[in-house]
């Protein structure tokens, strides 16, 4: 999985939190994006925090890669 947030994106927080915590129990690769980086091909406006799945669907809601990041 691959974790993409901003500095100071609302929502970077709690997921970089949940990373913390679920460290060791999957992998996953954080990336630091710019506030105007398009990380996702087929969005218009860039969209941060997101997670890539491993089977290439990603995660918009933070409540939700929050959840996934604990499994």
């Amino acid at each position: 999985m691959r974790l993409f947030v901003s500095e100071g994106a609302p929502g970077s927080l709690p997921v970089l939190a949940a990373a913390g915590r679920a460290q060791g129990r999957a992998e996953l690769l954080i990336s630091t994006v710019g506030p105007e980086e398009c990380v996702v091909p087929f969005l218009t406006r860039p969209k941060v925090p997101v997670l890539q799945l491993d089977s290439g669907n990603y995660l918009f809601s933070t409540s939700a890669i929050c959840r996934r990041q604990n499994l």
